[in-house]
């Protein structure tokens, strides 16, 4: 699934649970069958079912088959993935099978199973393995979805974060990325493989090869048959399909079925009345293959400061359900996957940067695990879908209009049984208006027009669809000719036919039925008038859908008991398919499973306040949720009783709050030195602004926050800094200190200029500037690597006379790639001290943090944390659903990440929204016991931080026969999270922080000796310089060889650097020492920039065009040390043709050998493409050009360099810009 509004989207298994199942459905391909599974018990991780009989999944134009058997595939996308709990995996499976789903869609998501290249895990919360064998054991056909591309709006795409640091480009034949998708998919193969239907030992019966993939060149195409052709070798036997909206229905890298992905309503559900027309998506339906849906929408998706989930979920809302999803019906569609059927949660940094923790979609099972009136209408069409067989394959029959305009019939019939189906809605599907027809009805030897009793009609209440079957056999010759009740199901139970069927309240109801002779007629509970046609054999009943009415029939086969409900009562039916038959229960809040043994029924499910229930059924007894119950007889023999309610849950309030004060990285004397050094000079993801490169990915940091710390050696010039960060998103965030001055925070993505407050540099000594990121997830990816995918700090100049380069060091999430919680995952958690330390683990100690209460102010910027613990006491045999809830004045300019323990359930935003509450699943929550609670608050503005109102929140309780499992969620371990030691020995290198072609200086380290430390001995200092440096021979001008605690000494060395050097030079001292009886090492680097004039002593003498009035953009801001201005060629008015130029002084003669360009940073507009340099001793003389060349399209800086010439000015000339626009533009021009 994807950013849709940017683009183009019953099993009837006879099934006891716990014992065997015989398959009454099934599909087949060519390339393979296989034997039935037979689940004796609950899932184990490993297959449930034994090898059995083969089973073929084969398709036509009309449906799949399983085992030559049509089938209707009613199916829902699930996501466990956004669902950290096992038990709770098998209450979403448990609710779909009880809504009439008897197949489930299955994303598999690489990024989340592996942390680096050649790492998997496929266990605890990432076992698939069970999670098969949990849709086998509730007899639920799966759909596979492995990718390696999934999108779904999670991070990436589903790709693993470290993939764009191996690969130039994604989804192609690429051997580079070949090598690493095939190692995924070898190893998600593996398991689905062994979960075929067509090997009897699981219910795979389709698998899904790549995802929303579009392109269908050659290159396309090939890729495409490379996926398929590793599958096949991997032993997948199942129909391969696609969501690709036909592309690969024919031709090189042709599907079994290519189907379709549709979001008619889009993903903006701020006006949640608002429809679009519903689309016919059989509009290029190819022959020989069944009319699908890979993807139709459930839902919506929603975005950081959106309207929230409650919205989409009226948006999508159950009457969508009604008309969009007959609709599909009524043009032929005999499988539908509806997106989602329960979405879940984002939870750690799992979810893409768009979207907030809540990935709820509005989805029929909310992120609750509650039910949304739309699972009801889900229930009436899914359980409709399994019982009319007929329905799996029809013709279009021809239009015939109704005798109202507004009201429009789309018929089909099956060509086998003549049966009709009639799917009416307004003819503006976005119709609210009530509006009443009739219907002309031609069953061949017979014409209707329906219905017949005068003064009553066919009505649609608003947006609503009805289905009115025609010829269709209810079973035992018990012919219905029509009804204009819809049917929910019908059944053989005991020795008589049983139907459901329904409509409005208070709506005219006509069922006409044919016998051979007049039958008998009893009704209860309602009026039924009853008029039998000796002349046609129809018995015509006529009636109001109220309540329930019963009406008995006899004179055909079996007896017929037709169950006459408005579509309220409707609902509350439920049907299981047992081994001994179907079971119809009405009543309770959910029916889980069924199972007979001799003369029981065994049932269990959900009881809310209401425990009355009526089952149909051929048992004499009845047990619920494994307790026998005392059984009454109905009105038509059915069985009654009344169940255990729930109890009332109260939960306690959250106090006994503990606060302590986090961020040491912003203070200058915090010690860095085990931090990566950035100095790398290229990217995989992108060319960057500067060098040398910093963003977080490219030293494998993926996930949540970032911390940086800059040093640079300060002079009176050096006035701000610049730094671009990208979080990505309206959620971004990040905040810098300056020698532990906070100097203020972004809430954009982009450069920012920060200038130091007065008093806050150290003129000529080291400087620390501190920046804390967060990575908000990382963009879907549509094909080749793409820059929007850097995080982190991306680019960083000093703003002044001369800046000094800025030497970074970086650390985010512990252990990177490696993280330290291999249970919880690769997504779990972030960067932030208390992360890295274990703050949020249970068990952690803060016994030293000072008690708080809630809501609390806090004015100091940066990070600190808030932890209690919550002792709960929830009814047993009960499945409650908690959270908690936030809440607090949105103008509070703070944000905070949630964890229980150990689990990072939310990001929650107090300015932005739209998110106040959050899940948490049972299974990361105890509810027996106790749960630690740790939520991490940034203060991004220094003066209204804090936390607001933190409460625990119920959503739902219930007395049920679902339990679950607590995961495994390690505690705190000193050993594993001990952070390093402020009083480490440490080195500090000092070199220049630019250096001209040749140039030598000195360089020293200092070494020093923590106070009360053991002494070092036989120490020994080197230090490493780029190839073409040299560096002589260290001498020790101060402190012995021998260094005590609290004592340094300083080493130095005469350094020469390149006749050339590059962008970036590194300078790495290492110090080698014995304490303590241990060799030991420290080290320190620095990195050097090219020397670059003082743009404060050069100046502009002439560009030939300037733009002063559409904008300020005067050549002069190529010289004012902010990367966020630009010069840009005039544009309003008349503009001057290329070529365009610039010439600058330099403030006197120099010996220069480049010149460097910042392209405008906001856009390509104006960027250079080809460009000449000239130089000039007097301004006036010229010559040849020293450089000339073509830059690329890009906001990173870009030099030309030439041989070392004297020169007192400077000239660039513009011959082309990127997009081959008039236009010249230049953000900073430095010269060295």
């Amino acid at each position: 699934m994807s950013s849709r509004g940017i683009r183009r989207r019953l099993l009837h298994r006879c099934l006891a649970t716990g014992t065997a199942v015989a398959l009454l459905g099934g599909l087949s391909v060519a390339a393979g069958t296989t034997a039935a599974s037979q689940p004796t018990a609950a899932p184990t991780g490993r297959s449930a079912s034994p090898a059995g009989a083969a089973h073929s999944v084969t398709y036509d134009g009309y449906s799949y088959l399983i085992d030559g058997k049509r089938t209707y595939l009613w199916a829902g996308e699930f996501h466990y993935f956004r669902l950290p709990s096992q038990g709770e995996w098998f209450d979403v499976l448990q609710k779909m099978k009880a809504a009439g789903f008897n197949a489930v869609s299955l994303y598999f998501d690489w990024g989340y199973h592996s942390s680096a290249p050649g790492v998997y895990d496929f266990t605890g919360v990432r076992d698939v393995d069970k999670l098969l064998d949990m849709a086998d054991q509730l007899g639920i056909y799966v759909i596979a979805r492995p990718g390696p591309y999934i999108n779904a709006e999670v991070d990436g795409g589903g790709f693993p974060a470290w993939l764009h640091n191996k690969v130039d480009e994604t989804r192609t034949t690429d051997p580079k990325w070949l090598k690493y998708s095939d190692e995924w998919m070898t190893k998600i193969d593996r398991i689905i493989a062994r979960h075929q239907l067509t090997n009897g030992t699981g219910t795979v019966i389709q698998y899904q090869v790549e995802n929303e993939f579009y392109d269908s060149g050659p290159g396309d195409r090939a890729y495409m048959k490379h996926l398929e052709d590793k599958a096949r070798a991997d032993g997948i036997s199942v129909p391969l399909v696609g969501n690709n909206d036909g592309t690969f229905n024919s031709g090189t890298g042709a599907l079994d079925v290519d189907a379709v992905d549709s979001y008619p309503l889009g993903f903006d559900c701020s006006n949640p009345s608002h429809w679009e027309g519903v689309p016919d998506i059989s509009y290029d339906h190819p022959a020989g293959k069944p009319l699908v849906t890979a993807e139709f929408q459930g839902g919506a998706f929603d975005w950081w400061g959106g309207p929230g989930y409650d919205k989409c979920a009226q948006l999508v809302n159950d009457k969508f359900a009604d008309v969009f999803y007959k609709q599909n019906l009524a043009v032929g569609a005999t499988m539908q996957n509806l997106y989602m059927t329960y979405g879940g949660t984002n939870w750690g940094w799992l979810g893409m940067m768009s979207h907030y923790t809540s990935y709820d979609y509005g989805a029929a099972i909310r992120e609750t695990r509650q039910l949304d009136p739309k699972y009801d209408q889900d229930k009436l069409i899914g359980y409709f879908t399994q019982a009319v067989a007929p329905l799996t394959k029809t013709d279009a029959l021809p239009a015939v209009p109704t005798d109202n305009p507004k009201v429009l019939d789309t018929a089909r019939a099956n060509p086998d049984t003549g049966t009709q189906f009639h799917v009416l809605r307004h003819t503006d599907s976005t119709a609210t208006s009530t509006d009443s027809a009739h219907l002309k009805l031609d069953l061949g030897a017979h014409t209707y027009t329906v219905p017949q009793q005068s003064g009553t009609s066919l009505t649609l209440n608003g947006r609503e669809s009805s289905i009115v079957v025609a010829n269709y056999d209810l079973g035992s010759n018990n012919l219905m000719r029509y009804s204009t009740s819809q049917i929910m199901t019908n059944a053989t139970i005991g020795g008589r036919e049983v139907a459901v069927l329904y409509g409005d309240h208070d709506s005219d109801g006509e069922t006409v039925l044919h016998y051979d002779t007049k039958p008998t007629v009893t009704s209860t509970g309602g009026s039924v008038t009853s008029t039998w046609d000796a002349d046609t054999g129809d018995l015509r009943l006529d009636y109001r859908h109220t309540g329930l009415t019963r009406v008995q029939i006899s004179g055909g086969g079996r007896p017929l008991q037709l169950l006459l409900a408005d579509t309220a009562t409707a609902k509350t039916f439920w049907r299981q398919d047992t081994a001994a038959g179907p079971v119809l229960v009405r009543g309770t809040h959910l029916l889980r499973g069924a199972s007979r043994e001799a003369g029981t029924l065994a049932l269990n499910g959900d009881i809310g306040s209401d425990g009355s229930v009526e089952v149909w059924s051929t048992a004499n007894s009845l047990t619920w949720n494994g307790r026998k119950v005392h059984t009454g007889v109905g009105k038509d023999g059915s069985l009654t009783a009344t169940l255990p309610t729930a109890a009332d849950v109260s939960v306690p309030a959250l106090t006994g709050w503990k606060h302590t004060q986090e961020s040491p990285e912003s203070q200058p004397g915090f010690n860095d030195s085990s931090w990566q050094v950035a100095d790398r000079t290229t990217s995989k993801i992108t060319t960057p602004a500067t060098l040398p490169v910093l963003s977080a990915d490219d030293y494998g940091f993926h996930t949540g926050s970032t911390w940086y710390r800059g040093r640079f050696t300060g002079d009176d010039g050096t006035t701000g800094v610049t730094l671009s960060t990208r979080s990505s998103g309206a959620a971004a965030a990040s905040s810098v200190w300056l020698n532990g001055t906070f100097l203020g925070s972004s809430t954009a993505d982009g450069p920012k200029t920060y200038t130091f407050p007065p008093g806050t540099l150290k003129n000529g000594g080291d400087n620390v500037i501190s920046v804390l990121t967060v990575n908000m997830g990382h963009d879907e990816n549509w094909g080749r690597s793409d820059p929007s995918t850097v995080r982190g700090l991306t680019g960083a100049t000093l703003v002044g006379d001369a800046p000094s380069t800025i030497t970074w060091r970086l650390q985010g999430v512990r252990g990177g790639e490696t993280p330290v919680d291999t249970v919880r995952g690769p997504l779990a958690t972030g960067g932030l001290y208390g992360e890295r330390a274990g703050w949020m683990l249970p068990g952690y100690p803060t016994d030293q943090w000072k008690p708080t209460t809630l809501p609390a102010s806090d004015t100091t910027p940066g990070v600190s944390w808030y932890t209690t613990d919550a002792n709960l006491h929830l009814p047993k045999g009960q499945d409650t659903s908690l959270g908690l809830t936030l809440t607090d004045d949105p103008s509070r300019k703070y944000r905070a990440e949630i964890y229980v323990n150990g689990w990072h359930m939310g990001n929650y935003v107090n300015y932005l929204g739209p998110q106040h509450s959050f899940p948490i699943p049972n299974g990361v929550l105890d509810p027996n016991g106790n749960n630690r609670i740790a939520i991490a608050v940034w203060n991004l503005d220094g003066s209204t931080g804090g936390l607001g109102k933190v409460e625990l929140t119920k959503y739902g309780s219930y007395a049920s026969s679902l339990a679950v499992a607590q995961n495994d969620s390690p505690r705190y371990d000193k050993t594993r999270y001990a952070m390093p030691s402020a009083h480490q020995p440490s080195v500090a290198l000092q070199v220049p922080g630019s250096v001209a072609g040749g140039q030598s200086f000195t360089a020293t380290a200092t070494v020093s000796m923590p106070a009360g430390a053991p002494p070092a001995t036989k120490v020994t200092a080197a230090l490493a310089a780029p190839d073409g440096w040299t560096v002589g021979p260290p001498s020790a001008v101060a402190g012995p060889v021998r260094i005590p605690g609290g004592r340094s000494a300083t080493y130095t060395w005469h350094v020469t650097a390149s006749a050339s050097p590059g962008q970036v030079n590194p300078l790495i001292a290492t110090v080698r020492f014995v304490r303590g009886g241990r060799s030991q090492t420290a080290t320190d680097e620095r990195i050097i920039g090219p020397f670059r004039l003082p743009q404060s002593k050069m100046s502009v003498v002439h560009a030939d065009s300037q733009e002063t009035s559409g904008e300020h953009a005067p050549a002069t801001n190529v010289l004012d040390g902010d990367p966020g201005t630009y010069w840009h060629t005039q544009w309003s008015g008349t503009v001057a043709p290329m070529p365009h130029e610039i010439q600058l002084d330099l403030g006197g003669d120099n010996t220069v050998s480049c010149l460097y360009y910042l392209p405008r940073q906001d856009g390509a507009n104006g960027r250079i493409a080809t460009y000449e340099v000239y130089t000039s001793k007097d301004g006036a003389t010229w010559g040849n050009p020293v450089a000339t060349g073509t830059w690329t399209n890009t906001s990173a800086e870009q030099k030309a360099c030439f041989t070392p010439v004297g020169a007192h000015y400077i000239r660039l000339r513009a011959l082309s810009e990127v997009n081959g626009n008039p236009y010249t533009s230049a953000a900073e021009i430095n010269v060295g």
